[in-house]
């Protein structure tokens, strides 16, 4: 009796195992994604200017810098103040200080984000593909998983038609808790043969906190190395508090 239940319990699963829908190859599904992006080499650099809308703070131009593998930078300059922040490795500064752990995951996240396609690709056997899933917005999205680092963690949208990314949702989790912080990408422009979202839209926990709208990208080679060097990148003015999600 053991025996008969024992098969009959393999061959249910054998037959759940074969009538899965299947998915496509990770790895596959990735490079579809990049070349939709524009395909071509992973940009080495990357270089922004825009402005950005805090429903805190207000509005401000903003600069971003974001060099391969493990550098970003960003500077906005807000009516009642500056907010710098910077990502070099394992080391995070704000306003030119030495930043806690909980801040530097926010700027993984945040300098996770930048050239996301090529990224994904290159980091394929940390990627999960999750399958076809609703969006925020309920429609169907594809969505993938990418382990960035030890508790911090990227969950991607893309549209199923075009391979464009719709959002991404950085989740950082520190001492038995978490948070989340939201992009949404719209308004897709070529540059440089490159498809470039021109719009972000910004929440954390849920919560809208502002926008992105960029002016122009550059893609160098490589960027200055004081782009990088936290006392040229502090800023005097401000508070020391700024979104860490925009």
């Amino acid at each position: 009796m053991a025996a008969r239940a024992g098969k009959a319990l393999a061959a249910c699963l054998l037959w759940l195992a074969l009538s899965a829908p299947a998915r496509a190859d990770p790895g596959e599904f990735l490079a579809r994604v990049a070349a939709a992006h524009g395909g071509g080499a992973a940009p080495a650099a990357i270089h922004e200017r825009g402005s950005t809308e805090s429903m805190r703070r207000g509005k401000g131009p903003v600069e971003r810098w974001w060099q391969a593998p493990d550098r970003f930078r960003i500077e906005i300059r807000y009516a009642g103040g500056a907010e710098s922040r910077l990502l070099r490795g394992a080391e995070a500064w704000q306003q030119g200080q030495p930043a806690p752990a909980a801040f530097r995951g926010a700027l993984v996240l945040q300098a996770a984000r930048m050239a996301l396609p090529w990224r994904l690709q290159e980091n394929a056997q940390r990627v999960s593909d999750l399958g076809t899933l609703p969006d925020g917005a309920g429609k169907p999205a594809r969505v993938l998983e990418w382990q960035v680092q030890e508790g911090i963690r990227l969950i991607v949208e893309i549209d199923p038609a075009t391979l464009l990314i719709r959002r991404s949702r950085g989740i950082l989790s520190i001492n038995n808790s978490s948070m989340e912080f939201a992009t949404g990408y719209e308004d897709y422009r070529t540059v440089d043969g490159r498809q470039v979202a021109m719009t972000e839209r910004h929440f954390a926990m849920g919560q809208f906190i502002g926008t992105t709208t960029l002016d122009s990208v550059e893609f160098p080679a490589v960027l200055p190395a004081p782009t990088f060097n936290p006392v040229a990148a502090g800023l005097t003015a401000g508070t020391s508090r700024g979104d860490a999600g925009v």
